[in-house]
């Protein structure tokens, strides 16, 4: 249930003090002072600059999060091909991300490195997540299960934190259609004693009505924040993060007669989330090589429908213990080993299905990177274990070559897991006596630097995942009409492509990916997966202020009828924005957006509306 204020403070008081206790700077994907934004660090939990990087990665900074005027990451990350949203209605209303075609349960979501998928359905609440809370998102696509554990076989969504940088107060009051408005207020403090920072930021919205063919608006709320410390004590580096979403939705359940064989209208619901994350961390320098990095958390997410008795709610505690070991020589080499430990419980009722379990997991992990010459190569192990189903073995082997100081050639192998949570096992159609679903991914790459300002990025991937949990009929089960069984398979066969140009004055990015996800049981497309989509993004600054559009062109993707759940195919469609931004003073700034300024009618769910033509605009107040 929900920690009331003062078991916070004493939890995160008993955290601050084991951290300590055990002994750098900043848990995994923390960002400081030193960790400017192109260096990436989620990818191999060491920080390393992104072009030199072997893994696919996107990394999303702070001005692209700020420009976007958008309520959820889900509006940041539709416009990055390669990621699939599907939303179920407008703000509040739930939505899926789908990295590399993968299913949506099978990609991790964390804040500085702690996971905050729930474990009951296995995903991430996108659509209570205010992107201004964050510094920047950082994005790995492929297997990170070896190092990070169960699900991240898509790939690992990274939100990063803010501390350090200048001290001073920002507030920021924004508008727009729907009814949608948001104020925010930021306090950081920078010494030398530390840094800190609180992030309050209020959310309204009228929405607009969920379901194609409703009349009544759905209205969204939230009241989320974010606090982070930092400070240095001796040789140790400590730090905490709290961050919360408490929030209200309302929508609408569709209405059926009483043999479901037509549909008679909608009756209005609504749904309150609170979403929590505490954690902290202490690193020391233990001797000249070796580092070690403590991180333990406690996560909430909880879910109630407020005209039911239905709900979902999971409470994790974790414990990361990492390990970086650095040799230098003729063969430079970084060995990073460690454990997660966690301890989860679960409860949910839905449809009349009631369960609670808890369980103890353990993952285990090392890793070798080595730098000889112009090679570089990544050897990485984990074991995974749980009550369950016992222990599940992951590799990544990765290996570069620059052929030039500005040509580097890739070349990867891996496997991942997506442990099946706990709806799975003991939902509606739940068997306790599922496998895992495993994945094999293979990969080539080229990351070349044209001139000083431009990088251009090429990758082919193949992803192969076994035992993927489909519910199958069974007129025998009485209860249920079936169960869940590990019987699907799928493929995913992938081209990507970006370019990026960067000077003091533009800012100019163009990124494609073509993707056959599919079924290779019925040789079906994966639903609500593109095959292609294109992005274009350019800005101009002039000085502080600066101008820029976007434009996005997504395929045509499959799905299922939301009334009568046969085949369809939801068309493609095109995106563009706009935005602008206006530096009046050192304290003063304007920024104004159009969100679909085509006005295009699309789906990104069967059946369920989209934003139209959309103009907001926001006003921000910096007391540095």
């Amino acid at each position: 249930m929900k920690m009331g204020l003062g078991r916070r403070v004493a939890c995160a008081a008993s955290i601050l003090w084991l951290a300590a206790a055990n002994a750098e700077v900043g848990a995994p994907g923390a960002n400081s002072a030193e960790s400017p934004g192109e260096v990436f660090v989620t990818a191999t939990r060491v920080p390393q600059p992104v072009d030199m990087a072997l893994e696919p990665i996107i990394v999303i900074d702070r001005s692209e999060l700020e420009n976007s005027l958008a309520l959820d990451i889900g509006n940041v990350l539709q416009f990055k091909p390669g990621l699939d949203i599907a939303r179920t209605g407008g703000p509040g209303q739930p939505l899926s991300l789908f990295i590399r075609g993968a299913n949506s349960d099978q990609s991790i979501v964390m804040i500085d490195g702690v996971r905050i998928n729930s474990g009951t359905v296995g995903l991430a609440p996108l659509q209570n997540l205010a992107p201004d809370l964050f510094e920047r998102i950082e994005i790995v696509e492929g297997p990170r299960s070896t190092i990070y554990g169960t699900d991240a076989i898509g790939g690992v969504v990274n939100l990063i934190t803010r501390t350090g940088g200048y001290s001073g107060l920002d507030a920021q009051l924004s508008y727009g259609r729907y009814d949608t408005a948001s104020a925010l207020v930021d306090g950081v403090y920078s010494g030398a004693a530390g840094s800190a920072e609180a992030i309050v930021e209020g959310q309204r919205s009228s929405g607009f009505p969920p379901f194609t063919g409703d009349t009544q608006a759905a209205a969204y709320r939230n009241l989320s924040g974010l606090a982070s410390a930092s400070t240095k004590l001796g040789r140790f580096d400590l730090g905490a993060f709290y961050w919360w979403s408490d929030a209200t939705t309302d929508y609408a359940n569709p209405v059926y007669n009483d043999d479901f064989s037509a549909f008679t209208g909608f009756t209005p619901a609504s749904e309150h989330f609170f979403n929590s994350a505490l954690a902290a961390h202490a690193g020391a320098e233990m001797t000249d090589v070796w580092h070690v990095l403590l991180t333990l958390s406690h996560i909430v997410i909880d879910l109630r429908q407020q005209q039911v008795p239905d709900y979902d709610l999971t409470e994790r505690d974790w414990a990361d213990l990492q390990n970086d070991v650095t040799l230098p020589g003729r063969v430079s080499q970084h060995i990073t080993f460690g454990a997660i430990l966690t301890n989860e419980h679960t409860d949910s009722l839905s449809f009349g299905t009631f369960y609670g379990v808890g369980f103890h997991t353990q993952t285990y992990y090392a890793q070798d990177q080595l730098e000889f010459g112009a090679s570089r190569l990544l050897l990485a192990a984990g074991e995974y274990h749980h009550p369950a189903f016992g222990n599940h073995a992951t590799w990544n082997l990765e290996y570069g070559y620059s052929l030039t100081p500005d040509l580097l050639l890739i070349g990867s192998a891996g496997t991942a897991f997506r442990a099946p949570s706990s709806t799975d096992r003991f939902g509606f159609g739940g068997n306790p006596d599922l496998l895992p679903e495993s994945s094999r991914n293979f990969e080539l790459g080229v990351k070349a630097r044209i001139a000083a300002a431009q990088e251009l990025t090429f990758a082919a991937f193949q992803d192969t995942i076994t035992d993927l949990i489909e519910f199958v009929p069974n007129p025998e089960n009485l209860v249920y009409g079936g169960e869940n069984e590990n019987v699907d398979r799928a493929r995913i066969r992938g081209l990507e492509a970006a370019w990026t140009l960067t000077t003091d004055e533009w800012s100019l990015s163009a990124s494609a990916s073509l993707q056959d996800p599919r079924d290779l049981t019925t040789e079906a497309h994966l639903l609500r997966r593109t095959r292609q989509s294109f992005a274009v993004r350019g800005a101009r600054n002039f000085g502080p202020s600066s101008i820029g559009i976007e434009l996005l062109q997504a395929g045509p993707r499959p799905d299922l009828d939301v009334v009568t759940g046969a085949p369809v195919t939801d068309g493609g469609y095109l995106l563009a924005s706009a935005y602008a931004k206006l530096v009046i003073s050192s304290a003063w700034s304007i920024t104004g957006r159009l969100d679909n300024a085509l006005d295009r009618h699309y789906q990104l769910a069967n059946g369920y509306n989209t934003a139209g033509r959309s103009a907001s605009i926001s006003v921000k107040y910096q007391l540095r």
